[in-house]
């Protein structure tokens, strides 16, 4: 078996604990599309985290359990595969959505405002002076 120190699992778990956060705060480009505020920002890769957050949960969780009672984990394979399922789907939904997202808005008069970098998420307003 191999003997991984208590430190390189703890920080695994807080790298996943910290991908599910970033979930939770993308939740607002759904939001803001949904509710359709004044500057909407839609990014496909942040859109990611909501669906990858309970594989991400579910992997710092199991990790964390590893560091409290100190020996072999047992992976359940049903949970894991569900929430293995979602990020897939919503790998998927989100490739489509992120067109629809785009169609959408342009067609109701949204502006996309020049971006920083081609990494950066597409910010649509509705009034051009809302982009500085």
């Amino acid at each position: 078996m191999v003997n991984i120190s208590r430190f390189k699992v703890f920080f695994a778990a807080v790298i996943f604990m910290c991908v599910a956060a970033l979930g939770l705060v993308s939740i607002n480009d759904y939001i803001s599309f949904i509710t359709r505020n004044d500057i909407i920002t839609f990014s496909t890769k942040s859109a990611f985290f909501i669906w990858g957050s309970p594989l991400c949960i579910y992997f710092s969780l199991l990790l964390f359990k590893y560091l409290i009672i100190k020996k072999k984990v047992n992976f359940n394979n049903k949970i894991g595969s569900i929430f293995g399922f979602i990020a897939v789907i919503g790998f998927i939904f989100n490739f489509f959505l992120s067109f629809y997202v785009d169609f959408k808005l342009k067609n109701e008069n949204y502006i996309t405002c020049d971006k920083s970098s081609w990494m950066a998420p597409n910010k649509y307003v509705k009034d051009i002076s809302l982009c500085k």
